[in-house]
């Protein structure tokens, strides 16, 4: 999960796969909410979805509270936008994912990557400049 502070910073958070149907119900794409009884670590691994050198771990003792008024002016989107060189920068580094917008030419094959997993390369244009 991601969520945004009033301040837009974006945090990550994760639920252990056999607590998730503690929390499903409660936390709701939009909503607002306080959070209690919580773990901060450092973000450690690869294939993080923000920034954020920190993360959020539920415990099953977590407690969720809805809020019914907007106490806090937070944003119900957020969005970092980057440089288009900061993201052929990451090429091949999958510490940081980042989402391109941008048009699909080439789909390569299927192929191996490693004994449990497998992988496609495709090429995006990015370059919107009129040539």
């Amino acid at each position: 999960m991601i969520f945004v502070d009033e301040k837009g910073n974006l945090e990550h958070a994760i639920v252990r796969k056999n607590h998730v149907s503690r929390f499903k119900h409660k936390l709701i794409k939009g909503s607002l909410f306080t959070i209690k009884n919580f773990k901060v670590v450092e973000s450690s691994g690869v294939y993080r979805p923000v920034e954020n050198s920190l993360k959020i771990i539920f415990f099953p003792s977590t407690t969720i509270k809805s809020l019914s008024e907007y106490i806090v002016d937070i944003p119900a989107n957020e969005f970092h936008f980057i440089i288009p060189e900061l993201i052929e920068s990451r090429v091949n580094n999958n510490m940081i994912l980042s989402d391109v917008v941008g048009c699909l030419y080439g789909v390569g094959d299927i192929e191996s990557a490693g004994s449990k997993w497998r992988k496609r390369d495709i090429k995006i244009n990015i370059d919107y400049s009129a040539n």
